[in-house]
């Protein structure tokens, strides 16, 4: 059967939050069928990473977001007249051209779109599966209680909201990664079907047993943060942790570190390298060796939506992982090995029990396993047919 596959990032490489999911979605499908990808890039290295998709997919459409100042400036203009922001950014003539050309040359049967702000892409009669992942639309309306404006990041709530439920009821099924968020979405969004499905992890990449140890990591003790530093629930957390709980830790051991990992470290978490004990790593071509060596993984995240892929990683790595409520609440009442809620100084200072952490992770966050609500989803649209 041939599918349409529509995402606002390109899947591939599986090396940030939102393309992990969408990478093995894509791999999914591409073994049972003949999956067309139309998709969103950021940068002309971009373009050529979805360019490889060939090699696992029918077609490949791919336009370009960049220069990318440009279209958020685009962007902000449509908001301003009352537009969605998001589903604004990602409006593109190139991409309405080009999902027009395939289904004009292809036999597409079904489709399915990777978050709300792609759905509108899919053409009216076209059935399709909905992966909206997280409620978009309660973050913005967490920035509005966290961030300024406020009335701005609630406006954009607002309207995101609306998209979010005039695309689940277009679509056959609505996929969002944890129970919490499809109970939460089915609160506002009335008669629609929704479905769970968690996130996985590649076991076979994030394996202690295959990774070697960095000699220039090999004698530090440290706390360990991964993530895109210029994401601001990642900013808010390493800056919130460092101000409030990494001083007390220190005080304890002199010899602790924090050391936060990740790609754009934005000028706010830069400036955190001052405090004692803290180094700012910034992108690093492997972050397994980090995560191998590390005393634990904090996730202090004050707005946590879906599953952090980051937490999965550091289970399958066998590390136990200190997280804040909000993290810990997107496992429902399940909360897996290894994973500790931290409320308090005392809370981060003892580690979890280290036992078991890789095996009870592999039980429940397999991607095989879970990425079946999806592709009996899809496979279910072609026996309707």
């Amino acid at each position: 059967m041939d599918v349409l596959y529509l995402s606002h990032c390109v899947p591939n490489p599986p090396d940030k939050g939102e393309k992990i999911r969408s990478h093995f979605q894509v791999k999914a499908l591409a073994r049972r069928h003949n999956v067309h990808v139309a998709c969103f890039a950021r940068s002309p290295e971009e373009m050529d990473d979805a360019r490889k998709l060939l090699d696992i997919c029918a077609s490949v459409y791919v336009a370009p977001l960049f220069p990318f100042a440009l279209h958020v400036a685009r962007a902000g203009v449509r908001f301003a007249i009352g537009s969605c922001l998001n589903t604004a950014f990602y409006s593109s003539d190139s991409m309405k051209g080009d999902i027009a050309s395939l289904m004009a040359s292809h036999p597409i049967r079904a489709a399915m779109a990777y978050t709300a702000v792609m759905a509108p892409y899919v053409p009216e009669g076209l059935p399709f599966v909905l992966d909206m992942t997280d409620v978009d639309s309660e973050k913005w309306f967490q920035y509005a209680r966290e961030r300024r404006p406020g009335f701005l990041f609630a406006m954009e709530g607002r309207r995101m909201r609306k998209v979010e439920v005039r695309q689940a009821q277009r679509a056959r099924l609505t996929l969002l990664t944890t129970c919490a968020e499809e109970k939460l979405f089915r609160s506002f969004a009335g008669d629609v079907r929704t479905a769970s499905m968690e996130n996985g992890v590649d076991f076979e990449y994030f394996d202690p047993a295959q990774v070697e140890i960095w000699p220039e990591l090999k004698d530090r003790k440290y706390l360990l943060f991964v993530g895109s530093m210029d994401y601001f629930p990642n900013e808010q957390a390493v800056i919130r942790f460092v101000d409030g709980v990494f001083p007390a830790l220190r005080a304890k051991d002199p010899n602790l570190e924090f050391l936060i990992v990740g790609r754009k470290p934005s000028p706010r978490v830069l400036a955190l390298a001052r405090e004692p004990g803290v180094d700012v790593v910034g992108s690093v071509s492997d972050v397994r060796p980090y995560y191998l060596q590390a005393q634990a993984v904090v996730t202090p995240l004050i707005i946590a939506r879906g599953i952090q892929n980051k937490v999965l990683e550091a289970l399958a790595m066998d590390k136990p992982v200190l997280a804040s409520e909000a993290v810990c609440r997107t496992f429902g009442d399940a909360l897996p090995a290894g994973v500790k809620r931290c409320d308090s100084v005392e809370d981060y200072a003892a580690l979890p029990a280290a036992t078991q952490i890789r095996k009870g992770a592999r039980g429940r966050f397999t991607w095989k396993t879970n990425l079946s609500v999806l592709t009996d989803a899809v496979e279910s649209i072609g026996v309707r047919r």
